[in-house]
């Protein structure tokens, strides 16, 4: 099948490789001229492990190729797929205004039938007004249909070659069938609703996975005051198959791309509704109290932080992407500078990204280095490098063996015996 897909950001980058990996001819399309430039040149956009060499096989093969012109991306398609961004807009709601343009120039072009489905996270109402767009200049048949998806950052093409489950939201048989054989080759159950449901279904995925990492982030906190250890508590917890052990590690709170921005759409869209989801508001607010607590966890061994030089490993909101967005290490390291600390900052990946928007801290190209007469190691992102780390070289080269452990990462028996002192979160 022919196919195009609107945007080349995150969703899309992987959605064109996953749709030639399938054997169809893919187009990517987007307005930014210089990374349809790079993309053309085989220069992959984003840090993500196994899409480079989806990248380069797809493109090697004449199955994917990148344009800016809405015409010749809209050529005799049968199907396109719209993955542009939708920004938050201060009270949390999705700025849906790419989609609403992409849809407009797609309408505009269109020359025979095609489903246009909405794969940019929306709220329900994008649907009608995108059929209004679309009622108003096309001059041909259509379907609009919506497909959430469900990647992780740091393991999107396995989950896009193997997925959980394949939500299509149709309002046509045609448009069911047109999608069905675009997945045909993907072993998913296949959810088949309409499209403002399957908008909901993606709020309510993240918003309740979201849920499961606060929980267990509140549960940590009652355990640091009753010497249990969260690890344990989890363990047991998920255990339960009616729980799962999924998203039950304690932590800093969630960051990235999907989780806030989701849960507090969601949260606006209720207000819009009529509804107070309050309840979400606290899963929100118990992240947003997450890195506070973990600075007291910090302050129990240096009450003023002025003068002490703290060592943040890993900036990117998560292993296996260099992806800053709503970062919680981000976000530490900003609160450590206001509190007089001096930081060294390391991260394999989202060095060269962070130097955009962090300022103050010293850049490193190695986490030993980065350690040399450090007051303390603060893990922020489970790297396994960070795991492989010769931690008796690392106590002597430091000025103050202590380590802020905030994902838990490092058994603190063992730490403790190489001689650290060692703070982590419901675990200490």
């Amino acid at each position: 099948m022919r196919i195009a897909v609107i945007g080349t950001g995150y969703v899309g980058l992987v959605s064109c490789a996953l749709f030639a990996e399938l054997n169809h001819q893919v187009i990517g399309l987007d307005v930014d001229k210089d990374k349809i430039s790079k993309l053309k040149k085989g220069q992959v956009t984003i840090y993500e492990p196994g899409l480079e060499s989806l990248f380069q096989k797809h493109l090697n093969s004449g199955k994917l190729t990148f344009t800016t012109d809405y015409k010749k991306a809209i050529k005799d398609i049968e199907v396109a797929f719209i993955c542009v961004g939708t920004p938050p807009k201060k009270d949390g709601s999705y700025d849906s205004k790419y989609v609403y343009a992409s849809a407009e120039s797609i309408a505009k072009n269109l020359k025979k039938y095609a489903v246009i489905v909405i794969k940019s996270t929306v709220p329900p109402s994008t649907t009608t007004r995108v059929k209004k767009i679309f009622a108003t200049h096309a001059k041909v048949k259509y379907d609009i249909a919506s497909t959430p998806e469900f990647l992780r950052e740091g393991s999107a093409i396995n989950d896009a070659l193997h997925p959980s489950r394949i939500v299509l939201g149709v309002e046509s048989k045609k448009a069911e069938k047109v999608l069905r054989s675009v997945h045909k080759k993907l072993k998913a159950e296949v959810v088949v609703t309409t499209p403002q449901s399957a908008q909901l279904i993606k709020y309510a995925s993240n918003s309740m996975l979201a849920t499961k990492i606060s929980f267990i982030n509140a549960m940590a906190i009652i355990c640091d005051k009753v010497d249990a250890d969260i690890n344990d508590v989890a363990l047991g917890l998920g255990l339960d198959p009616r729980i799962g052990q999924s998203f039950l590690e304690a932590g800093l709170g969630y960051g990235g791309s999907c989780f806030p921005k989701d849960t507090w759409a969601l949260i606006a869209y209720a207000k819009k509704l009529g509804y107070d989801f309050n309840f979400l508001k606290q899963v929100d607010q118990v992240n947003q109290d997450q890195i506070k607590y973990f600075i007291t966890k910090i302050k129990k061994v240096y009450p003023s932080l002025k003068g002490k030089t703290l060592t943040v490993l890993g900036l990117a909101f998560k292993p296996n992407t260099d992806d800053l967005r709503e970062s919680r290490s981000i976000e530490l390291v900003n609160r450590l500078l206001k509190l007089g600390a001096k930081v060294n900052v390391y991260d394999p990946v989202a060095n060269d990204l962070a130097k955009d928007v962090l300022k103050g801290v010293k850049f490193f190209n190695s986490a030993p280095l980065s350690l040399i007469n450090s007051d303390g190691l603060v893990l922020a992102t489970k790297w396994q490098e960070f795991g492989d780390l010769n931690l008796r070289k690392v106590k002597k080269s430091m000025k103050n063996p202590v380590i802020f452990d905030s994902r838990n990462f490092f058994d603190p028996s063992k730490v403790k015996k190489l001689g650290f002192k060692y703070q982590g979160i419901g675990r200490s």
